[in-house]
């Protein structure tokens, strides 16, 4: 492969109807339409003419009528497990047990390996039951069978599978997890959180070139909905090889063109502060975020940890992290210079997430502590985030498939439920990102979401809770400058000295309301100054 012109990578000015630059607007100051970098970094922002005239040795990129914003930065994405996943037989849209099924045993026909592996199922698509072992045994007697929910919180597994993983009756459950059974007490076939890793420590191991060339496969599909940048989360079930030493590979080779904020599992923590790993470590593709802790499960598994019962129940669904043990790892990582990132969905889980990480003794200088979801907010601490200095990091898209399912199962806490509005006026940062593959990773859906409060049959009218509704710059803000700060990081904003990571979209997303944002179209996007997707 022949080198590039030395000047595409030095100089590059690029031209459009506008340039949102989400740094602040300076007032009397012209409209910019034009960004001009150098070297990977913006060198300045301004009219087109002006630019011009200060770079004549610049490779010009001219997009008339387009408008363009800082690089999208999804700052909740589980990024090796979306990029596997994209492999795998997708059950998202199946209405019944019988229909997934129908669609596994199709996939199992193409695929040579003997473990037969899918993601997405829904059981809110079907009435709420779970799905049982003896569906999939009618149609897959003797291969095994791994189906991962829609949340990543339940498995749902054949009897081949649940030998291989030596789960009988008398098997217990194990601490954070739950084994589901029918009435004889023998198991149905669905594994809750922690129940889980009784199945993937008997996996096939997934090999990191398979990853690897998964996540290039995967970073072209980013840069075609303007993702510039990432923050990476290890999923509560460990299925897949180690994501840092794949990012690296990646980054060595120059196939790396995705900025990546990866966090680190619990079980890793020892590890890390043996090593002197720290929370911000790193150099311009790959740095080192928070430690990953669980405090509850998901809405959709009913298990989120909640403060009352589930409505018509009694359970409050499954604290995954005794208090304790939590507030041990919070403070032993601080010590070490290491953040925390806790997964925290139900109002008992955020508050107890509220509690832990106020703790003036728990501070990281220089990296905030996070909590992933805030799902149903706690009564009465919508102040308690920006107070402690909390990124809040959200995935407004949950709320298009959840709003129906939230109004079922929590009833009158569906007012504290993804609550932006709220938050952001008490002061709180603001991450946003798509949980995929537990969601599309598409923002379109996210900036929908965050702006509307419908889902994509514009119901409920007016919105749901629609007071708690945000202007479409707030929701940019969220995808960039707000979840740059999250990482401490530079970037989300185009101002000269930041990285020139840079998205054309047509039409302009700050004059676009309601569907018209679902069909925004990404036509440029530029990492570092290159042109990934034109």
């Amino acid at each position: 492969m022949s080198a590039r012109p030395p000047v595409e990578l030095r100089s590059l000015l690029v031209i459009a109807n506008r340039v949102h630059t989400l740094a602040g607007a300076v007032p009397g100051e012209p409209v910019p339409t034009a960004v001009l970098v150098r070297d990977g970094i913006v060198a300045a922002v301004g009219e087109a003419a002006a630019l011009r005239s200060m770079a004549s040795d610049a490779r010009v990129l001219e997009l008339p009528g387009a408008a363009l914003t800082p690089g999208l930065i999804d700052a909740h994405i589980h990024l090796s497990e979306w990029a596997l996943a994209r492999r795998e037989v997708d059950l998202s849209a199946a209405t019944s047990p019988e229909a997934a099924a129908a669609l596994v045993v199709r996939h199992a026909e193409s695929v040579r390996a003997e473990w037969v592996r899918g993601r997405g199922w829904n059981p809110h698509r079907w009435g709420g039951d779970y799905p049982d072992r003896q569906v999939l045994d009618r149609l897959l007697p003797d291969r095994p069978v791994l189906l991962q929910s829609h949340d990543m919180h339940a498995l749902w597994v054949n009897t081949p599978t649940l030998r291989r993983a030596r789960i009988q009756a008398d098997t217990p459950d194990p601490e954070g997890g739950h084994i589901v059974r029918d009435r004889a007490g023998a198991p149905t076939g669905v594994l809750l959180e922690n129940a889980a890793q009784l199945v993937a420590r008997c996996l096939p191991a997934v090999t990191s070139d398979e990853t690897a060339d998964a996540v290039t496969d995967a970073q072209t599909e980013l840069h075609t909905l303007g993702i510039t940048s990432v923050h990476t989360l290890p999923a509560i079930h460990v299925m897949e090889p180690e994501p840092l030493g794949v990012l690296e590979a990646l980054r060595a080779r120059g196939r790396l063109r995705l900025r990546v904020f990866q966090h680190i599992p619990l079980r890793q923590l020892d590890e890390a502060i043996r090593i002197g790993l720290r929370s911000g470590f790193g150099g311009e593709w790959i740095r080192v975020g928070g430690v990953k802790m669980f405090l509850d499960g998901a809405l959709g598994s009913r298990t989120a940890w909640m403060s009352e019962p589930y409505e018509g129940t009694e359970s409050r669904g499954i604290q995954v992290l005794d208090a304790g043990e939590f507030r041990y790892h919070v403070k032993r990582a601080a010590r070490a210079g290491i953040a925390t990132t806790v997964h925290a969905i139900g109002d008992a889980a955020v508050a107890r997430a509220l509690d832990v990480l106020a703790d003036p003794d728990v501070r990281v200088p220089g990296m905030p502590h996070r909590i992933e979801h805030v799902q149903c907010l706690p009564e009465g601490r919508s102040g308690d985030a920006a107070r402690a200095d909390l990124t809040c990091s959200m995935q407004p898209a949950h709320l298009i498939t959840d709003w129906r399912i939230v109004d079922r199962h929590w009833g009158r806490r569906g007012a504290r439920t993804y609550a932006f509005r709220t938050l952001l006026d008490a002061g709180a940062r603001l991450a946003f990102g798509s949980d995929a593959p537990v969601e599309p990773a598409d923002p379109r859906l996210g900036l929908y979401a965050a702006t509307t409060r419908m889902d994509l049959d514009a119901a409920p009218a007016g919105g749901w809770y629609g007071d708690e509704r945000l202007t479409i710059e707030e929701a940019f803000l969220g995808y960039t400058r707000w979840a740059a700060a999250a990482a401490a990081g530079p970037g989300g904003v185009l101002a000269p000295g930041e990285p020139a990571d840079i998205v054309a979209w047509q039409p302009d997303p700050f004059r676009a309301q309601g569907e018209e944002l679902l069909r925004l179209r990404c036509i440029a996007t530029i990492v570092a100054g290159e042109i990934v997707r034109s």
